[in-house]
């Protein structure tokens, strides 16, 4: 093995050819500043070891020592180091994962949690349904971790069977002691239960482990009067009886996590008055508000998990007012419900089409036909949903004011 250092224009090819191979190794892939130049010096510096003067002195870095000496022979001028010009690379736009949706808390569908009940007790031909998500209170109660299902008659349209079904044994035994309280009776289901009964049929809570489940059937067409109301009453607590078994032994799934949103600082509807007031936004000057709009009967489950807060301004009675103009506005304000925009059903009788609102992420206009007429506009602002609807749909430009309404309330959305 040859041991001798090499020399002259060898020497000068080897170090040439380091210096490129450390300079293409310092520009292949940018990086942060710093380690740039700390490989470039720690490059140099291994060359400097290696070649000592020789080495930095292939480099351009170091003045001859030999400089005021005459060369033998003559030299040709060094060609330049062509500059390289680095290209930053494009920082990539980060990405929000999307929501998910809650899911039930119960693990267990509708048909398999009431096949022990004998739905044609309490409506004529019953046929099960399914729960609509139509506003901002649906979202907190799917939040919540609510089952919702329903059945409804192919005979009558009023007659129906509604069950919810929670996780909240605390919040539930709290609510059958209101009830009985107010005058309800005990049935033997569950760890505690508490229904009153008429002719037209039966409200019924009932506590059993960790579950919270509500039953509550209307018959007041098809049967009224032909079915005594103690019949009901034995007919509901079999009802409550299976269905506390078949949710036996099952575990509630995880709580739902709500998305931070800054509509979650706004806790009453002063807060959401705009700074012209909405009367004079929509063309009905005598709109009077907001005042908070509270659900006269909700139920024990409805109280707990409702986290919506609904304004309302309404124009008081005037004998011979117009019927064009708006009579009520009502905005209702979910936050962190933002992933239920895009879950609104899609049913028959509804009519969606896509509006701009300013200020807002998405906006649709509404319109329910079904015994009646309803429309509205669904906004999706900062992960949360505002619902703005008028109670007088024979206004010619319905669609235009409730968006300038909308555009108003999200105007006042706090600082995030």
């Amino acid at each position: 093995m040859n041991s001798e250092p090499p020399t002259g224009d060898e020497l000068n090819s080897m170090l040439v050819t380091m210096k490129q191979n450390v300079l293409e190794r310092t520009t292949a892939s940018p990086r942060r500043k710093r380690n740039r130049t700390l490989g470039l010096g720690l490059g140099l510096a291994a060359l400097l070891a290696i070649g000592g003067g020789s080495g930095a002195l292939a480099l351009g870095m170091l003045p001859s020592p030999f400089q005021a000496a005459a060369p033998a022979t003559p030299t040709s001028t060094p060609t330049p180091t062509p500059t390289v010009t680095r290209t930053a690379t494009p920082r990539p736009t980060p990405t929000v994962a999307p929501v998910v949706a809650p899911v039930p808390s119960a693990p267990i569908d509708c048909a398999t949690l009431a096949s022990g009940v004998r739905m044609e007790l309490f409506i004529p031909s019953p046929l099960q349904g399914r729960v609509d998500l139509l506003m901002p209170t649906d979202a907190s109660l799917s939040e919540y971790g609510v089952l919702g299902c329903e059945w409804g008659s192919t005979e009558q349209p009023y007659s129906r069977v509604d069950l919810s079904v929670a996780s909240g044994r605390e919040a539930g035994l709290t609510a059958v002691d209101g009830l009985v309280a107010g005058g309800a009776q005990r049935t033997g289901a569950g760890d505690a239960s508490a229904m009153t009964c008429t002719e037209q049929g039966c409200q019924a809570t009932v506590v059993s482990g960790t579950w919270w489940v509500e039953f509550r059937t209307s018959d007041v067409d098809a049967t009224s009067g032909t079915v005594s109301v103690e019949t009901r009453a034995a007919n509901t607590t079999a009802a409550l009886t299976s269905l506390v078994s078949r949710l036996d032994g099952l575990s509630p799934a995880p709580s739902w996590t709500r998305p931070d949103s800054s509509w979650a600082q706004v806790d009453d509807c002063a807060a959401l008055t705009p700074a012209v007031p909405l009367g004079e936004i929509v063309g009905a000057p005598r709109l009077e508000g907001p005042r908070e709009l509270q659900n006269e009967y909700p139920s024990g489950i409805v109280l707990a998990a409702d986290r919506t807060l609904q304004c309302y301004w309404a124009s008081p009675s005037v004998e011979g007012a117009s019927i064009s103009e708006i009579g009520d506005v009502t905005a209702t304000l979910s936050a962190g419900s933002g992933w239920a925009v895009d879950a609104v059903d899609s049913m028959s009788q509804l009519e969606r089409s896509p509006v701009t609102v300013a200020g807002a992420e998405k906006a649709e206009y509404v319109c329910i036909h079904d015994e009646g007429s309803s429309c509205f506009v669904n906004v999706l602002t900062d992960g949360s949903w505002l619902q703005v609807r008028a109670g007088n749909t024979y206004e010619a430009d319905l669609q235009g004011k409730l968006v300038a309404a909308a555009e108003a309330i999200v105007a006042t959305r706090p600082a995030s």
